[in-house]
């Protein structure tokens, strides 16, 4: 396989961050007072090894405060990242598409922040193009 996969990397790297807040790809039912999604929702391969993995990331809390501190906390993480090895996949540089702004949780009405940020990561293969 040549591509990483993004979302479990970024799993991985914010888990033992924001721990005790769950860090997950999946919301759980129920869903518990605070909590991290991530989520993969695009970007592109970039010959001859990277791959732009374009990441949202929702963060939920009991207050909007909250909500925005924890999604500010994620926002240092996920930058801190540029430059290093996550899991031993080379994370070369990160970008931020939209910077962290609150967004209700349209089911729940919950404060909620998100954000979209873009990982390059390298591709453990040339990727051919098609």
């Amino acid at each position: 396989m040549a591509f990483p996969d993004a979302n479990a990397l970024l799993i991985g790297a914010l888990a033992p961050l924001r721990a005790p807040v769950p860090v997950v790809s999946r919301v759980p039912d129920p869903r518990p007072p605070q909590l991290v999604q991530v989520r993969r929702v695009g970007g592109s391969a970039v010959w001859p090894v990277r791959d732009g993995a374009r990441m949202d990331v929702w963060c939920w809390a009991p207050t909007d405060a909250e909500a925005m501190n924890l999604a500010l906390e994620v926002r240092a993480d996920v930058w801190a990242l540029a430059g290093t090895m996550i899991a031993g996949v080379q994370c070369y540089r990160v970008q931020e598409f939209m910077a962290p702004r609150l967004d209700d949780d349209p089911v729940t009405n919950s404060p909620r922040a998100w954000a979209t940020y873009q990982l390059d990561l390298r591709a453990n293969s040339v990727i051919s193009p098609a």
